[in-house]
Formats: C-alpha cells, structure tokens, sequence
C-alpha cells in the first residue's frame, strides 16, 4: 500500500514551529571535545586514537574517585537547586 501526501504548493510561516531543533548540551559538549583535540589533530590516527583513549580514560577514573566518596542519595548540584526551588515555592 503506497500513501501519497498531499504537498502544500506554497511556503506558509504558520506551519514552522518555532522550537529550536538542536540541542545546545549537545552542540556545547561537542565544541569542548573538540577544543580538547586541537593539538591531537596534527598526529597519525592511531596516535590521536590513543590521545583520546588516554583522556577519556582519566576523565572516567576522576569521575569514578569523585563518585566513590560522595554520600548520599541526592548530588549536591540537584540537592542545591532543589532548595532554591523549594524556597521559591513558598511565596
């Protein structure tokens, strides 16, 4: 079964929502990757393939050792902002 759409002939501006398609986390989290790449850019693949290796691999330990000596059940970034909302609720 083939289903034909109807294809509107003229462009409206009614029919564009105005939602951003891209996440900026995203692209912001790309742009600092890439940040730490300029200077592995310059090497053979397998070089700039292990400089990546060895960075993600620090940055998993780092954050495996932070992970370990926190205590509690809620971090203390969403802990603290949970508070400032909680705060403004009041009013």
């Amino acid at each position: 079964m083939i289903i034909c759409y109807k294809l509107n002939r003229y462009w409206s501006r009614s029919r564009f929502i105005s939602n951003v398609k891209c996440d900026t986390l995203v692209n912001n989290m790309l742009e600092a990757f890439n940040n730490l790449l300029v200077d592995a850019r310059s090497k053979p693949i397998i070089t700039l393939l292990e400089d990546i290796r060895l960075y993600m691999m620090n940055r998993w330990a780092s954050n495996r050792l932070k992970v370990s000596s926190f205590e509690g059940s809620i971090c203390s970034r969403i802990r603290d902002r949970l508070v400032k909302e909680l705060q403004l609720t009041k009013y």
